[in-house]
């Protein structure tokens, strides 16, 4: 997904983005809240991650232009204030969640990852790279052709995308498919070769092997 990080801690952003890139997000940093209407609409991103505390400005009071501006987007606040009234006024103006700094990268990875399988969740159709997932129709497309997906294979495209960038192990997917731990190896191994046919080099998207695993999805940009 596309996460947008908008903090004047130059280095943290950049420590921050280095983490979510590495789990397979795409991620923009802004500095200040200088024409961010403009900015964020450009960028369009899926979740935002915003401080609190600018030179000059307020997070919290910039949040409705920010959302006027990328109405679909979950807001995370991040932020060095502890008060608990701050947070309050944070989540009140409309933030998704609020995270005190300094940030434990664990607790945000799980924030983050929480808030994908609500927007996905929430959306019937999950872009992945150029192509289209219709979970609902069960269908993919690259805006030139559209693959009707099996009941099987919308499933497991569904929960590879919704653990984007992180490792499904063999028995979870076992478990969400077949309701069982031992269905047989072969059954899964063809579901994941249908599924990379789909997806032809070019397009970015990478089913990977993670052997004595499971399997990861990535999207290359």
């Amino acid at each position: 997904m596309k996460i947008l990080i908008i903090d004047d801690d130059i280095a943290l952003c950049a420590l921050v983005k280095r983490h979510l890139e590495k789990h397979g997000d795409e991620c923009e940093c802004l500095y200040n809240l200088e024409n961010v209407s403009m900015r964020v609409k450009e960028a369009q991103p899926d979740i935002i991650l915003l401080d609190i505390g600018f030179e000059g400005a307020d997070g919290v009071w910039s949040l409705p232009t920010i959302e006027n501006a990328a109405p679909f987007a979950s807001i995370i606040f991040i932020t060095s204030h502890t008060e608990s009234s701050e947070m309050v006024r944070a989540l009140k103006a409309g933030g998704n969640y609020y995270i005190k700094k300094p940030l434990q990268m664990d607790e945000l990875t799980a924030i983050i990852n929480s808030q994908k399988r609500y927007l996905i969740t929430n959306n019937p159709t999950i872009k992945i790279g150029t192509f289209n997932f219709n979970r609902k129709n069960q269908t993919l497309s690259d805006g030139q052709q559209t693959i009707q997906l099996t009941a099987f294979e919308s499933r497991l495209l569904n929960l590879l995308v919704m653990n984007q960038g992180n490792v499904v192990m063999r028995t979870e997917i076992y478990q969400h498919l077949w309701k069982s731990d031992d269905s047989t190896a072969a059954s899964l191994n063809n579901l994941v070769c249908h599924l990379r046919d789909y997806f032809p080099p070019e397009s970015g998207v990478e089913i990977e092997t993670i052997w004595g695993a499971g399997y990861k999805l990535t999207v290359k940009e």
